[in-house]
């Protein structure tokens, strides 16, 4: 693209700009300003409970849609700059996911240790928030942030069956909400504590153990999706050594790379639906 081309497309998207803001007004973008910090808030420090500022987050994806769309207008002009705008856009939401994944993967695993420690605790004559406090103590990790979150409501003057209600809401996972929901019941109608978790935990582990059955039964198809999104990159890049002039028309013209978008993104799309076919729930 030209200079005069390139000071176009400026003109016209700061056109664009000036429009969109002085018909939609300041009141609608910090609407969305607000909303969208708001969700960092929720994510990062009410779910992950990382302490981090969600404005700045929000200001530094701003920075970086900004860096990468331009990125994207230096490598293809037009035809590259939206489409990195939106997978600088898109990328803190899947980190955020990522995160929130792999950290609901290490509760469920410690929730069993979690169990046996308050159930222990129980049965040695404690009471069940010194036997939190006794988990907090042993434990590392996401249960330990939890149930300490959990403990510092409780102290700060909150009924201790809300701070669970409100620990099952904030982890959002089903095994959990079943053990805050036993105990509140317990406490409640009274009971063997220690007991029905010692029951919950083997109900737990049996659970876990199925499941570690079928992701190894399905990880092959897993890794097969792997390899067939990787394949056409490795054949671009041995048609690149065989004939790197044919393949450096893809990149060069604009057909080209309206062609290497479709085919990332059908690559992709194919990648996320093989995903999606290999996840079995129990």
């Amino acid at each position: 693209m030209d200079l005069s081309n390139q000071a176009i497309f400026i003109y016209v998207l700061a056109f664009a700009s000036v429009f969109i803001l002085i018909n939609y007004g300041w009141t609608t973008i910090r609407r969305g300003w607000v909303k969208q910090e708001e969700h960092y808030d929720r994510v990062l420090n009410f779910q992950l409970l990382m302490g981090v500022n969600a404005r700045m987050m929000m200001i530094l994806t701003l920075i970086g849609i900004m860096i990468f769309a331009a990125i994207g207008y230096m490598l293809g002009g037009l035809v590259w700059f939206f489409p990195f705008a939106i997978v600088a856009f898109l990328f803190p939401f899947l980190i955020m996911k990522h995160l929130d994944q792999k950290r609901m993967q290490r509760l469920d695993l410690q929730l069993v240790d979690g169990l046996t420690t308050i159930s222990s605790g129980v049965r040695a004559g404690l009471t069940l928030v010194q036997a939190m406090e006794l988990l907090v103590k042993n434990l590392q990790g996401p249960i330990q942030q939890e149930f300490s979150q959990l403990l510092k409501e409780y102290q700060m003057g909150m009924d201790l069956n809300q701070a669970m209600r409100n620990a099952s809401n904030r982890i959002r996972l089903q095994n959990y909400r079943l053990v805050f929901t036993a105990i509140e019941m317990h406490r409640l109608r009274g009971g063997n504590t220690g007991e029905s978790l010692d029951r919950i935990a083997e109900s737990i582990r049996e659970i876990q153990r199925l499941e570690g059955k079928l992701d190894a039964l399905t990880a092959q198809g897993r890794y097969q999706a792997f390899f067939i999104a990787c394949m056409p990159f490795i054949l671009l890049a041995l048609y690149s050594l065989m004939e790197p002039e044919s393949v450096a028309r893809l990149f060069n013209e604009p057909i080209g790379r309206v062609l290497l978008l479709v085919c990332a993104m059908m690559v992709v799309g194919g990648f996320l639906w093989i995903r999606k076919i290999m996840t079995v729930d129990i």
